[in-house]
């Protein structure tokens, strides 16, 4: 349960733009009269709170009489070093990056939201999550949708499709979620389709290309990873394929070790036959991720079901030791 402190901050996000009682009350799902006694805590720490009627409605919103730059002498000083970094090494390119982020930081006009934040410049801290997996990720984007998620405001983006002929198109998404998965790291948003499909979008945050929280406040969607992904092999959630039943027979010693540890949902059933060898039952998506990792593990594993897919892994061989003998 939300504490007192909590539920003011959040009333406090939401007045970044004009909101009337019964909008408050909405987006924090609770009744008029606490939103009230909210305000009227608001209006005690002189906050910046002011209160407007336009025709007929009365609004509130949190303004400053006069906005002050705290830091401004420091922030030009940063911008000169900035312009100076010619960005044509990855060092450069390092250090505009965290300059850009520390010039946000300071940048701030309201002295109730400046707050230090820490950040982190030892070399010696590496995540490296090898070969094919995200590797132009930008922390100031991760952290500005982070912030919208907490803040429960919309954010528009720049979104380049892993295609490399595709133009990035501009989306106005209700971010949920943050997500790694299989090596790459997601945004779990709702777009203009959720409402009548109740279905999350996944976003691939290396072809996020920008990002911008936008003055629309919304109410938060209750999100569950394990439902998202049911019936996912890996990286794929599409609906519209038909989760299919899926037994394997598993040889390998060590291959049966990563199914007692596996997180598939709905949860993989395992037994043991007579000699030895652990039959895994599946419920899964026979996406492509899937197919190839099978291709993979071939010779450890034995598809009993469905024989479509031990036909179709059958051809997917064939073809690859014809092509390895022209």
């Amino acid at each position: 349960m939300a504490t007192g402190y909590e539920k003011i901050n959040a009333i406090k996000s939401l007045l970044k733009t004009k909101m009337t009682v019964t909008q408050l009350a909405n987006l924090l799902d609770c009744g008029p009269r606490t939103v009230f006694r909210h305000l009227e805590v608001l209006t005690k720490e002189n906050c910046g709170l002011r209160r407007t009627k336009e025709n007929g409605q009365t609004y509130y919103v949190i303004q400053t009489d006069r906005e002050v730059n705290l830091n401004q002498t420091v922030v030009k000083q940063l911008e000169k070093i900035k312009k100076n970094m010619s960005g044509a090494n990855a060092q450069d390119i390092k250090n505009v990056k965290l300059v850009d982020r520390i010039i946000e930081q300071l940048s701030t006009t309201n002295p109730d939201e400046f707050k230090p934040e820490a950040i982190t410049t030892d070399p010696d801290y590496i995540l490296d999550y090898g070969p094919f997996s995200d590797n132009k990720l930008q922390t100031t984007s991760i952290n500005r949708v982070l912030k919208a998620i907490h803040d429960h405001f919309m954010v528009k983006i720049s979104y380049k499709p892993s295609s490399h002929e595709a133009e990035p198109s501009i989306f106005e998404l209700r971010p949920v979620k943050i997500i790694m998965r299989m090596d790459t790291l997601y945004l779990v948003a709702a777009d203009e389709t959720y409402e009548t499909t109740g279905i999350f979008k996944n976003f691939l945050f290396e072809n996020i290309i920008n990002v911008q929280e936008t003055n629309t406040a919304f109410q938060k969607i209750a999100f569950d990873a394990g439902l998202h992904y049911k019936h996912a092999f890996g990286k794929y959630t599409d609906p519209k394929m038909k989760p299919e039943e899926v037994s394997l027979l598993v040889k390998n010693k060590w291959l049966q070790t990563q199914f007692e540890r596996s997180h598939f949902t709905p949860e993989a059933m395992r037994r043991m036959d007579k000699d030895g060898n652990m039959i895994v039952d599946l419920k899964l998506r026979l996406t492509p991720d899937f197919k190839t990792w099978l291709l993979g593990v071939s010779p450890d594993v034995k598809i009993l079901k469905p024989a479509s897919l031990k036909d179709e892994i059958k051809e997917m061989l064939k073809k690859t030791l014809a092509e390895m003998d022209d």
